[in-house]
């Protein structure tokens, strides 16, 4: 993503997390957590005056498809970033869509506006009709990864 920083997390708290946060003078940040050694959930912090403001949904994953399993070469840099969503796609993907283009502060376009290098985030369905978030260059347009098929979200916090 253009204008973002990679952190392994290791051991860290969220309270250091969002400590280094504001040392870099990030305003979100984007926690992916393990579960049996693979991708098992993102979680959506924004930088608020006392520490991390958890932002929904949290984003339950089935699987994932890196980038160098897609077997193209290191990418470029884009310069803008966007997300674009499929016609036909379900109430709670359109909203996730809404969520995550609010959240990073980015505009959702229709496909055909692909001019501009751009990293495109893209929500459809599946053939399972599981959420999937993919990543693209374009122009031209090329799937780069990572893939990620949603499992469930979660809208609110449990009580």
């Amino acid at each position: 993503m253009p204008g973002s920083m990679r952190m392994n997390r290791g051991k860290r708290s969220l309270v250091i997390l969002a400590e280094k946060a504001l040392e870099c003078e990030a305003g979100r940040i984007i926690v992916s957590d393990s579960w049996k050694g693979g991708l098992g959930k993102i979680q959506l912090f924004r930088i608020g005056e006392v520490g991390l403001d958890r932002y929904y949904p949290l984003i339950y994953v089935k699987n994932v498809k890196l980038r160098r399993e897609f077997g193209h070469a290191r990418s470029r840099t884009a310069q803008s970033l966007v997300l674009q969503t499929t016609a036909e796609i379900s109430f709670e993907a359109k909203k996730l869509a809404d969520a995550l283009a609010t959240f990073l502060s980015i505009p959702c376009l229709p496909r055909e506006d692909t001019v501009t290098p751009k990293t495109i985030i893209h929500i459809s369905l599946n053939n399972a009709r599981r959420i999937q978030i993919t990543f693209f260059q374009a122009p031209p347009r090329v799937e780069v990864g990572p893939r990620i098929t949603v499992s469930h979200l979660i809208w609110k916090a449990r009580k």
